[in-house]
């Protein structure tokens, strides 16, 4: 109690002692000394202190609740101006003088904006416990839970607030953003709806209810919530770029353009424009500036691995695969669990010519997300252009499979079956597959064998073919073969290369032609370890002989196609491809 208090009480209890003296005694307490009726208790010390407290206790009262009041303004003075400091300390100096629901909850604003969420927490369940029944509680409690994330607890909290009667406009729209955030993209749509009933000129609804439809690929209709949204507030640039994004999912990629352009006058370092009009220059191949604005967001967001993934394509567009590598290995690095990430770069890889690195990243995209359709038919296509028809054949049915319908799957896929069915005997092991050899007949001559111990011959998976009508057909005996012979070293020389080894490689292959030197799939092989040791001379020098031994040799047109690709000879690595085609046909 202060000082001015305490006098007023002095002064009231002097002014009062009239008073007093019409209370009528005591019976118990009237017998005085000269029979006067008057009781002690009506002069003592003790009757005057409590008729004082009695009387001061509703001077004091009103004096607490005063300064209450005025913490409590000063606090929401300093919420306006964003100092939450302050406004934490005068709320809670405001709450001192006199707990009320109100101070709970604006001081539980300052602490959300303080990012103190448990005790923002605290102060609304103190609130709801005061007064159970407060919408605005409620309300206030669902806004922090959205801020940290819990949007299903935001939810619930703002449906309570709702339903006891606090239903508006911006409720209903901070009800939607958290549905939308839950995937509940219909109800969400809903709220918004009943927002902008309830106040047809926020914009604010009318841009929310757009982003929701262009989740939901309704892409004309978000088009008329954000041109709403513009007439409402003309230069406000959400709605601008949201609007942009719509039109370009439609492929109207001018007017995505136009809106775009309008919100980087605005603010030039939006980088999600800059993303949006970059992927807008891409579809209208217009490649340059494509590049230009997906460098300049990397410039605002240097870790978005999405924004390098877009450059990237665009550099393979142009042929640049070498800044597409750069790109996609960055946008693996910073995004290590991304399957597409793994997917893009094993597509650049096979372009540089890197096939075991390519299949290595496509394998990695199949075990990071199996279901991936897209990378099954990615690895089992580059199985189809290596030769390894049988895994081509499981990876493309798998990718049918996975999806449906899909017609670049199904293509590859009936090529890879009719290679399979066309070349099951004579399929080539050059191109890393486990292919099987073809019969030792074409190599260097036997001994003549009897009848009762049958030439040997390499193991071969696939069936065996029929023997020839002239010879007599031995009894079927699993030998290993002669390890001195061009077979062991050709099948010894695969093996490696299946391995990555290729310098070892290099070597079997080597004394196969040393042993027979008219192997036409030794040369292949061999060539093809130089190729992927990134030796394309001596890799050349290997395809042309397994050509001029074989003209009929797709494998080996296809890999030199490969090596004169990695060489910068574009024509001839073209010529090759066709050749390699219309020998697989």
């Amino acid at each position: 109690m202060n000082a001015d208090n305490s006098f007023a009480c002095r002064v009231r209890i002097r002014v009062n002692r009239r008073v007093s003296a019409a209370i009528p005694p005591s019976p118990t307490l009237s017998k005085g000394p000269k029979g006067l009726g008057r009781s002690p208790l009506r002069s003592s010390p003790v009757r005057l202190l409590v008729i004082g407290s009695l009387l001061c206790a509703p001077l004091a009262w009103p004096a607490e609740q005063r300064k209450s009041q005025r913490d409590y303004d000063q606090g929401l003075r300093y919420e306006q101006s964003g100092q939450w400091a302050k406004a934490q300390e005068a709320f809670g100096s405001s709450l001192a003088a006199e707990p009320t629901l109100q101070a709970y909850v604006h001081r539980a604003k300052a602490e959300a904006a303080l990012n103190l969420p448990e005790k923002a927490f605290a102060d609304l369940a103190e609130a709801i416990r005061l007064a159970p029944r407060s919408s605005d509680a409620y309300r206030a409690r669902g806004e922090i839970y959205a801020k940290v994330g819990d949007h299903r607890k935001a939810v619930d909290d703002f449906t309570r607030a709702i339903d006891l009667g606090g239903a508006n406009s911006s409720l209903y729209a901070a009800r939607a953003a958290s549905r939308e955030e839950l995937g509940v993209h219909e109800l969400a749509v809903d709220d918004y709806s009943r927002a902008i009933r309830l106040r047809l000129d926020d914009p604010a609804p009318w841009k929310g209810r757009g982003v929701v439809l262009t989740v939901l690929g309704r892409y004309r209709d978000a088009i008329d919530d954000f041109d709403q949204a513009i007439r409402l507030k003309p230069d406000a640039t959400a709605p601008y770029l949201e609007r942009g994004f719509a039109y370009g999912q439609l492929g109207n990629f001018e007017l995505a353009i136009e809106d775009l352009d309008r919100v980087l006058r605005l603010d030039r370092n939006n980088g999600r424009a800059l993303a949006l009009r970059g992927a807008a220059w891409a579809k209208r191949e217009d490649y340059q500036k494509a590049v230009d604005d997906f460098t300049s967001a990397l410039e605002r967001m240097p870790r978005d691995e999405g924004l390098f993934m877009a450059r990237s394509s665009v550099y393979a567009a142009l042929g640049e695969h070498q800044k597409a590598l750069a790109d996609r290995e960055e946008a693996v690095r910073l995004k290590p669990d991304s399957a597409e990430a793994y997917l893009a770069r094993g597509g650049t890889y096979h372009e540089l010519g890197m096939h075991d690195k390519g299949l290595a990243d496509r394998t990695e995209a199949i075990r990071l997300k199996p279901d991936l359709a897209e990378a099954w038919c990615a690895r089992g296509s580059a199985y189809f252009l290596l030769g390894d028809y049988p895994k081509a054949v499981h990876d493309l049915d798998r990718a049918v499979r996975l999806k449906g319908h899909y017609p670049e799957a199904e293509e590859v896929l009936a090529k890879a079956q009719k290679a399979l069915a066309d070349h099951e005997t004579t399929k080539d092991p050059a191109t890393i597959p486990a292919a099987a050899l073809e019969p030792e007949r074409a190599l260097d001559k036997a001994p003549e064998k009897t009848p009762e111990k049958p030439a040997e011959k390499a193991p071969d998976p696939l069936p065996e073919p029929p023997p020839p009508l002239t010879r007599p057909s031995p009894p079927i005996v699993k030998t290993t073969a002669d390890p001195k012979s061009a077979a062991a070293h050709h099948q010894r020389g695969r093996d490696l290369l299946n391995q990555g080894k290729y310098p070892e490689a290099i070597v079997e292959l080597s004394e196969a032609l040393r042993l027979q030197p008219d192997l036409a799939l030794a040369y292949n092989a061999r060539g093809f370890a130089y190729f992927l040791s990134r030796n394309y001379p001596k890799a050349l020098a290997d395809f042309d002989q397994a050509i001029r031994l074989n003209p009929n040799y797709p494998n080996a047109y296809h890999n030199r196609s490969l090596a004169r690709k990695a060489s910068g000879d574009a024509a001839g690595s073209a010529a090759d491809a066709a050749k390699a085609h219309t020998l697989l046909k």
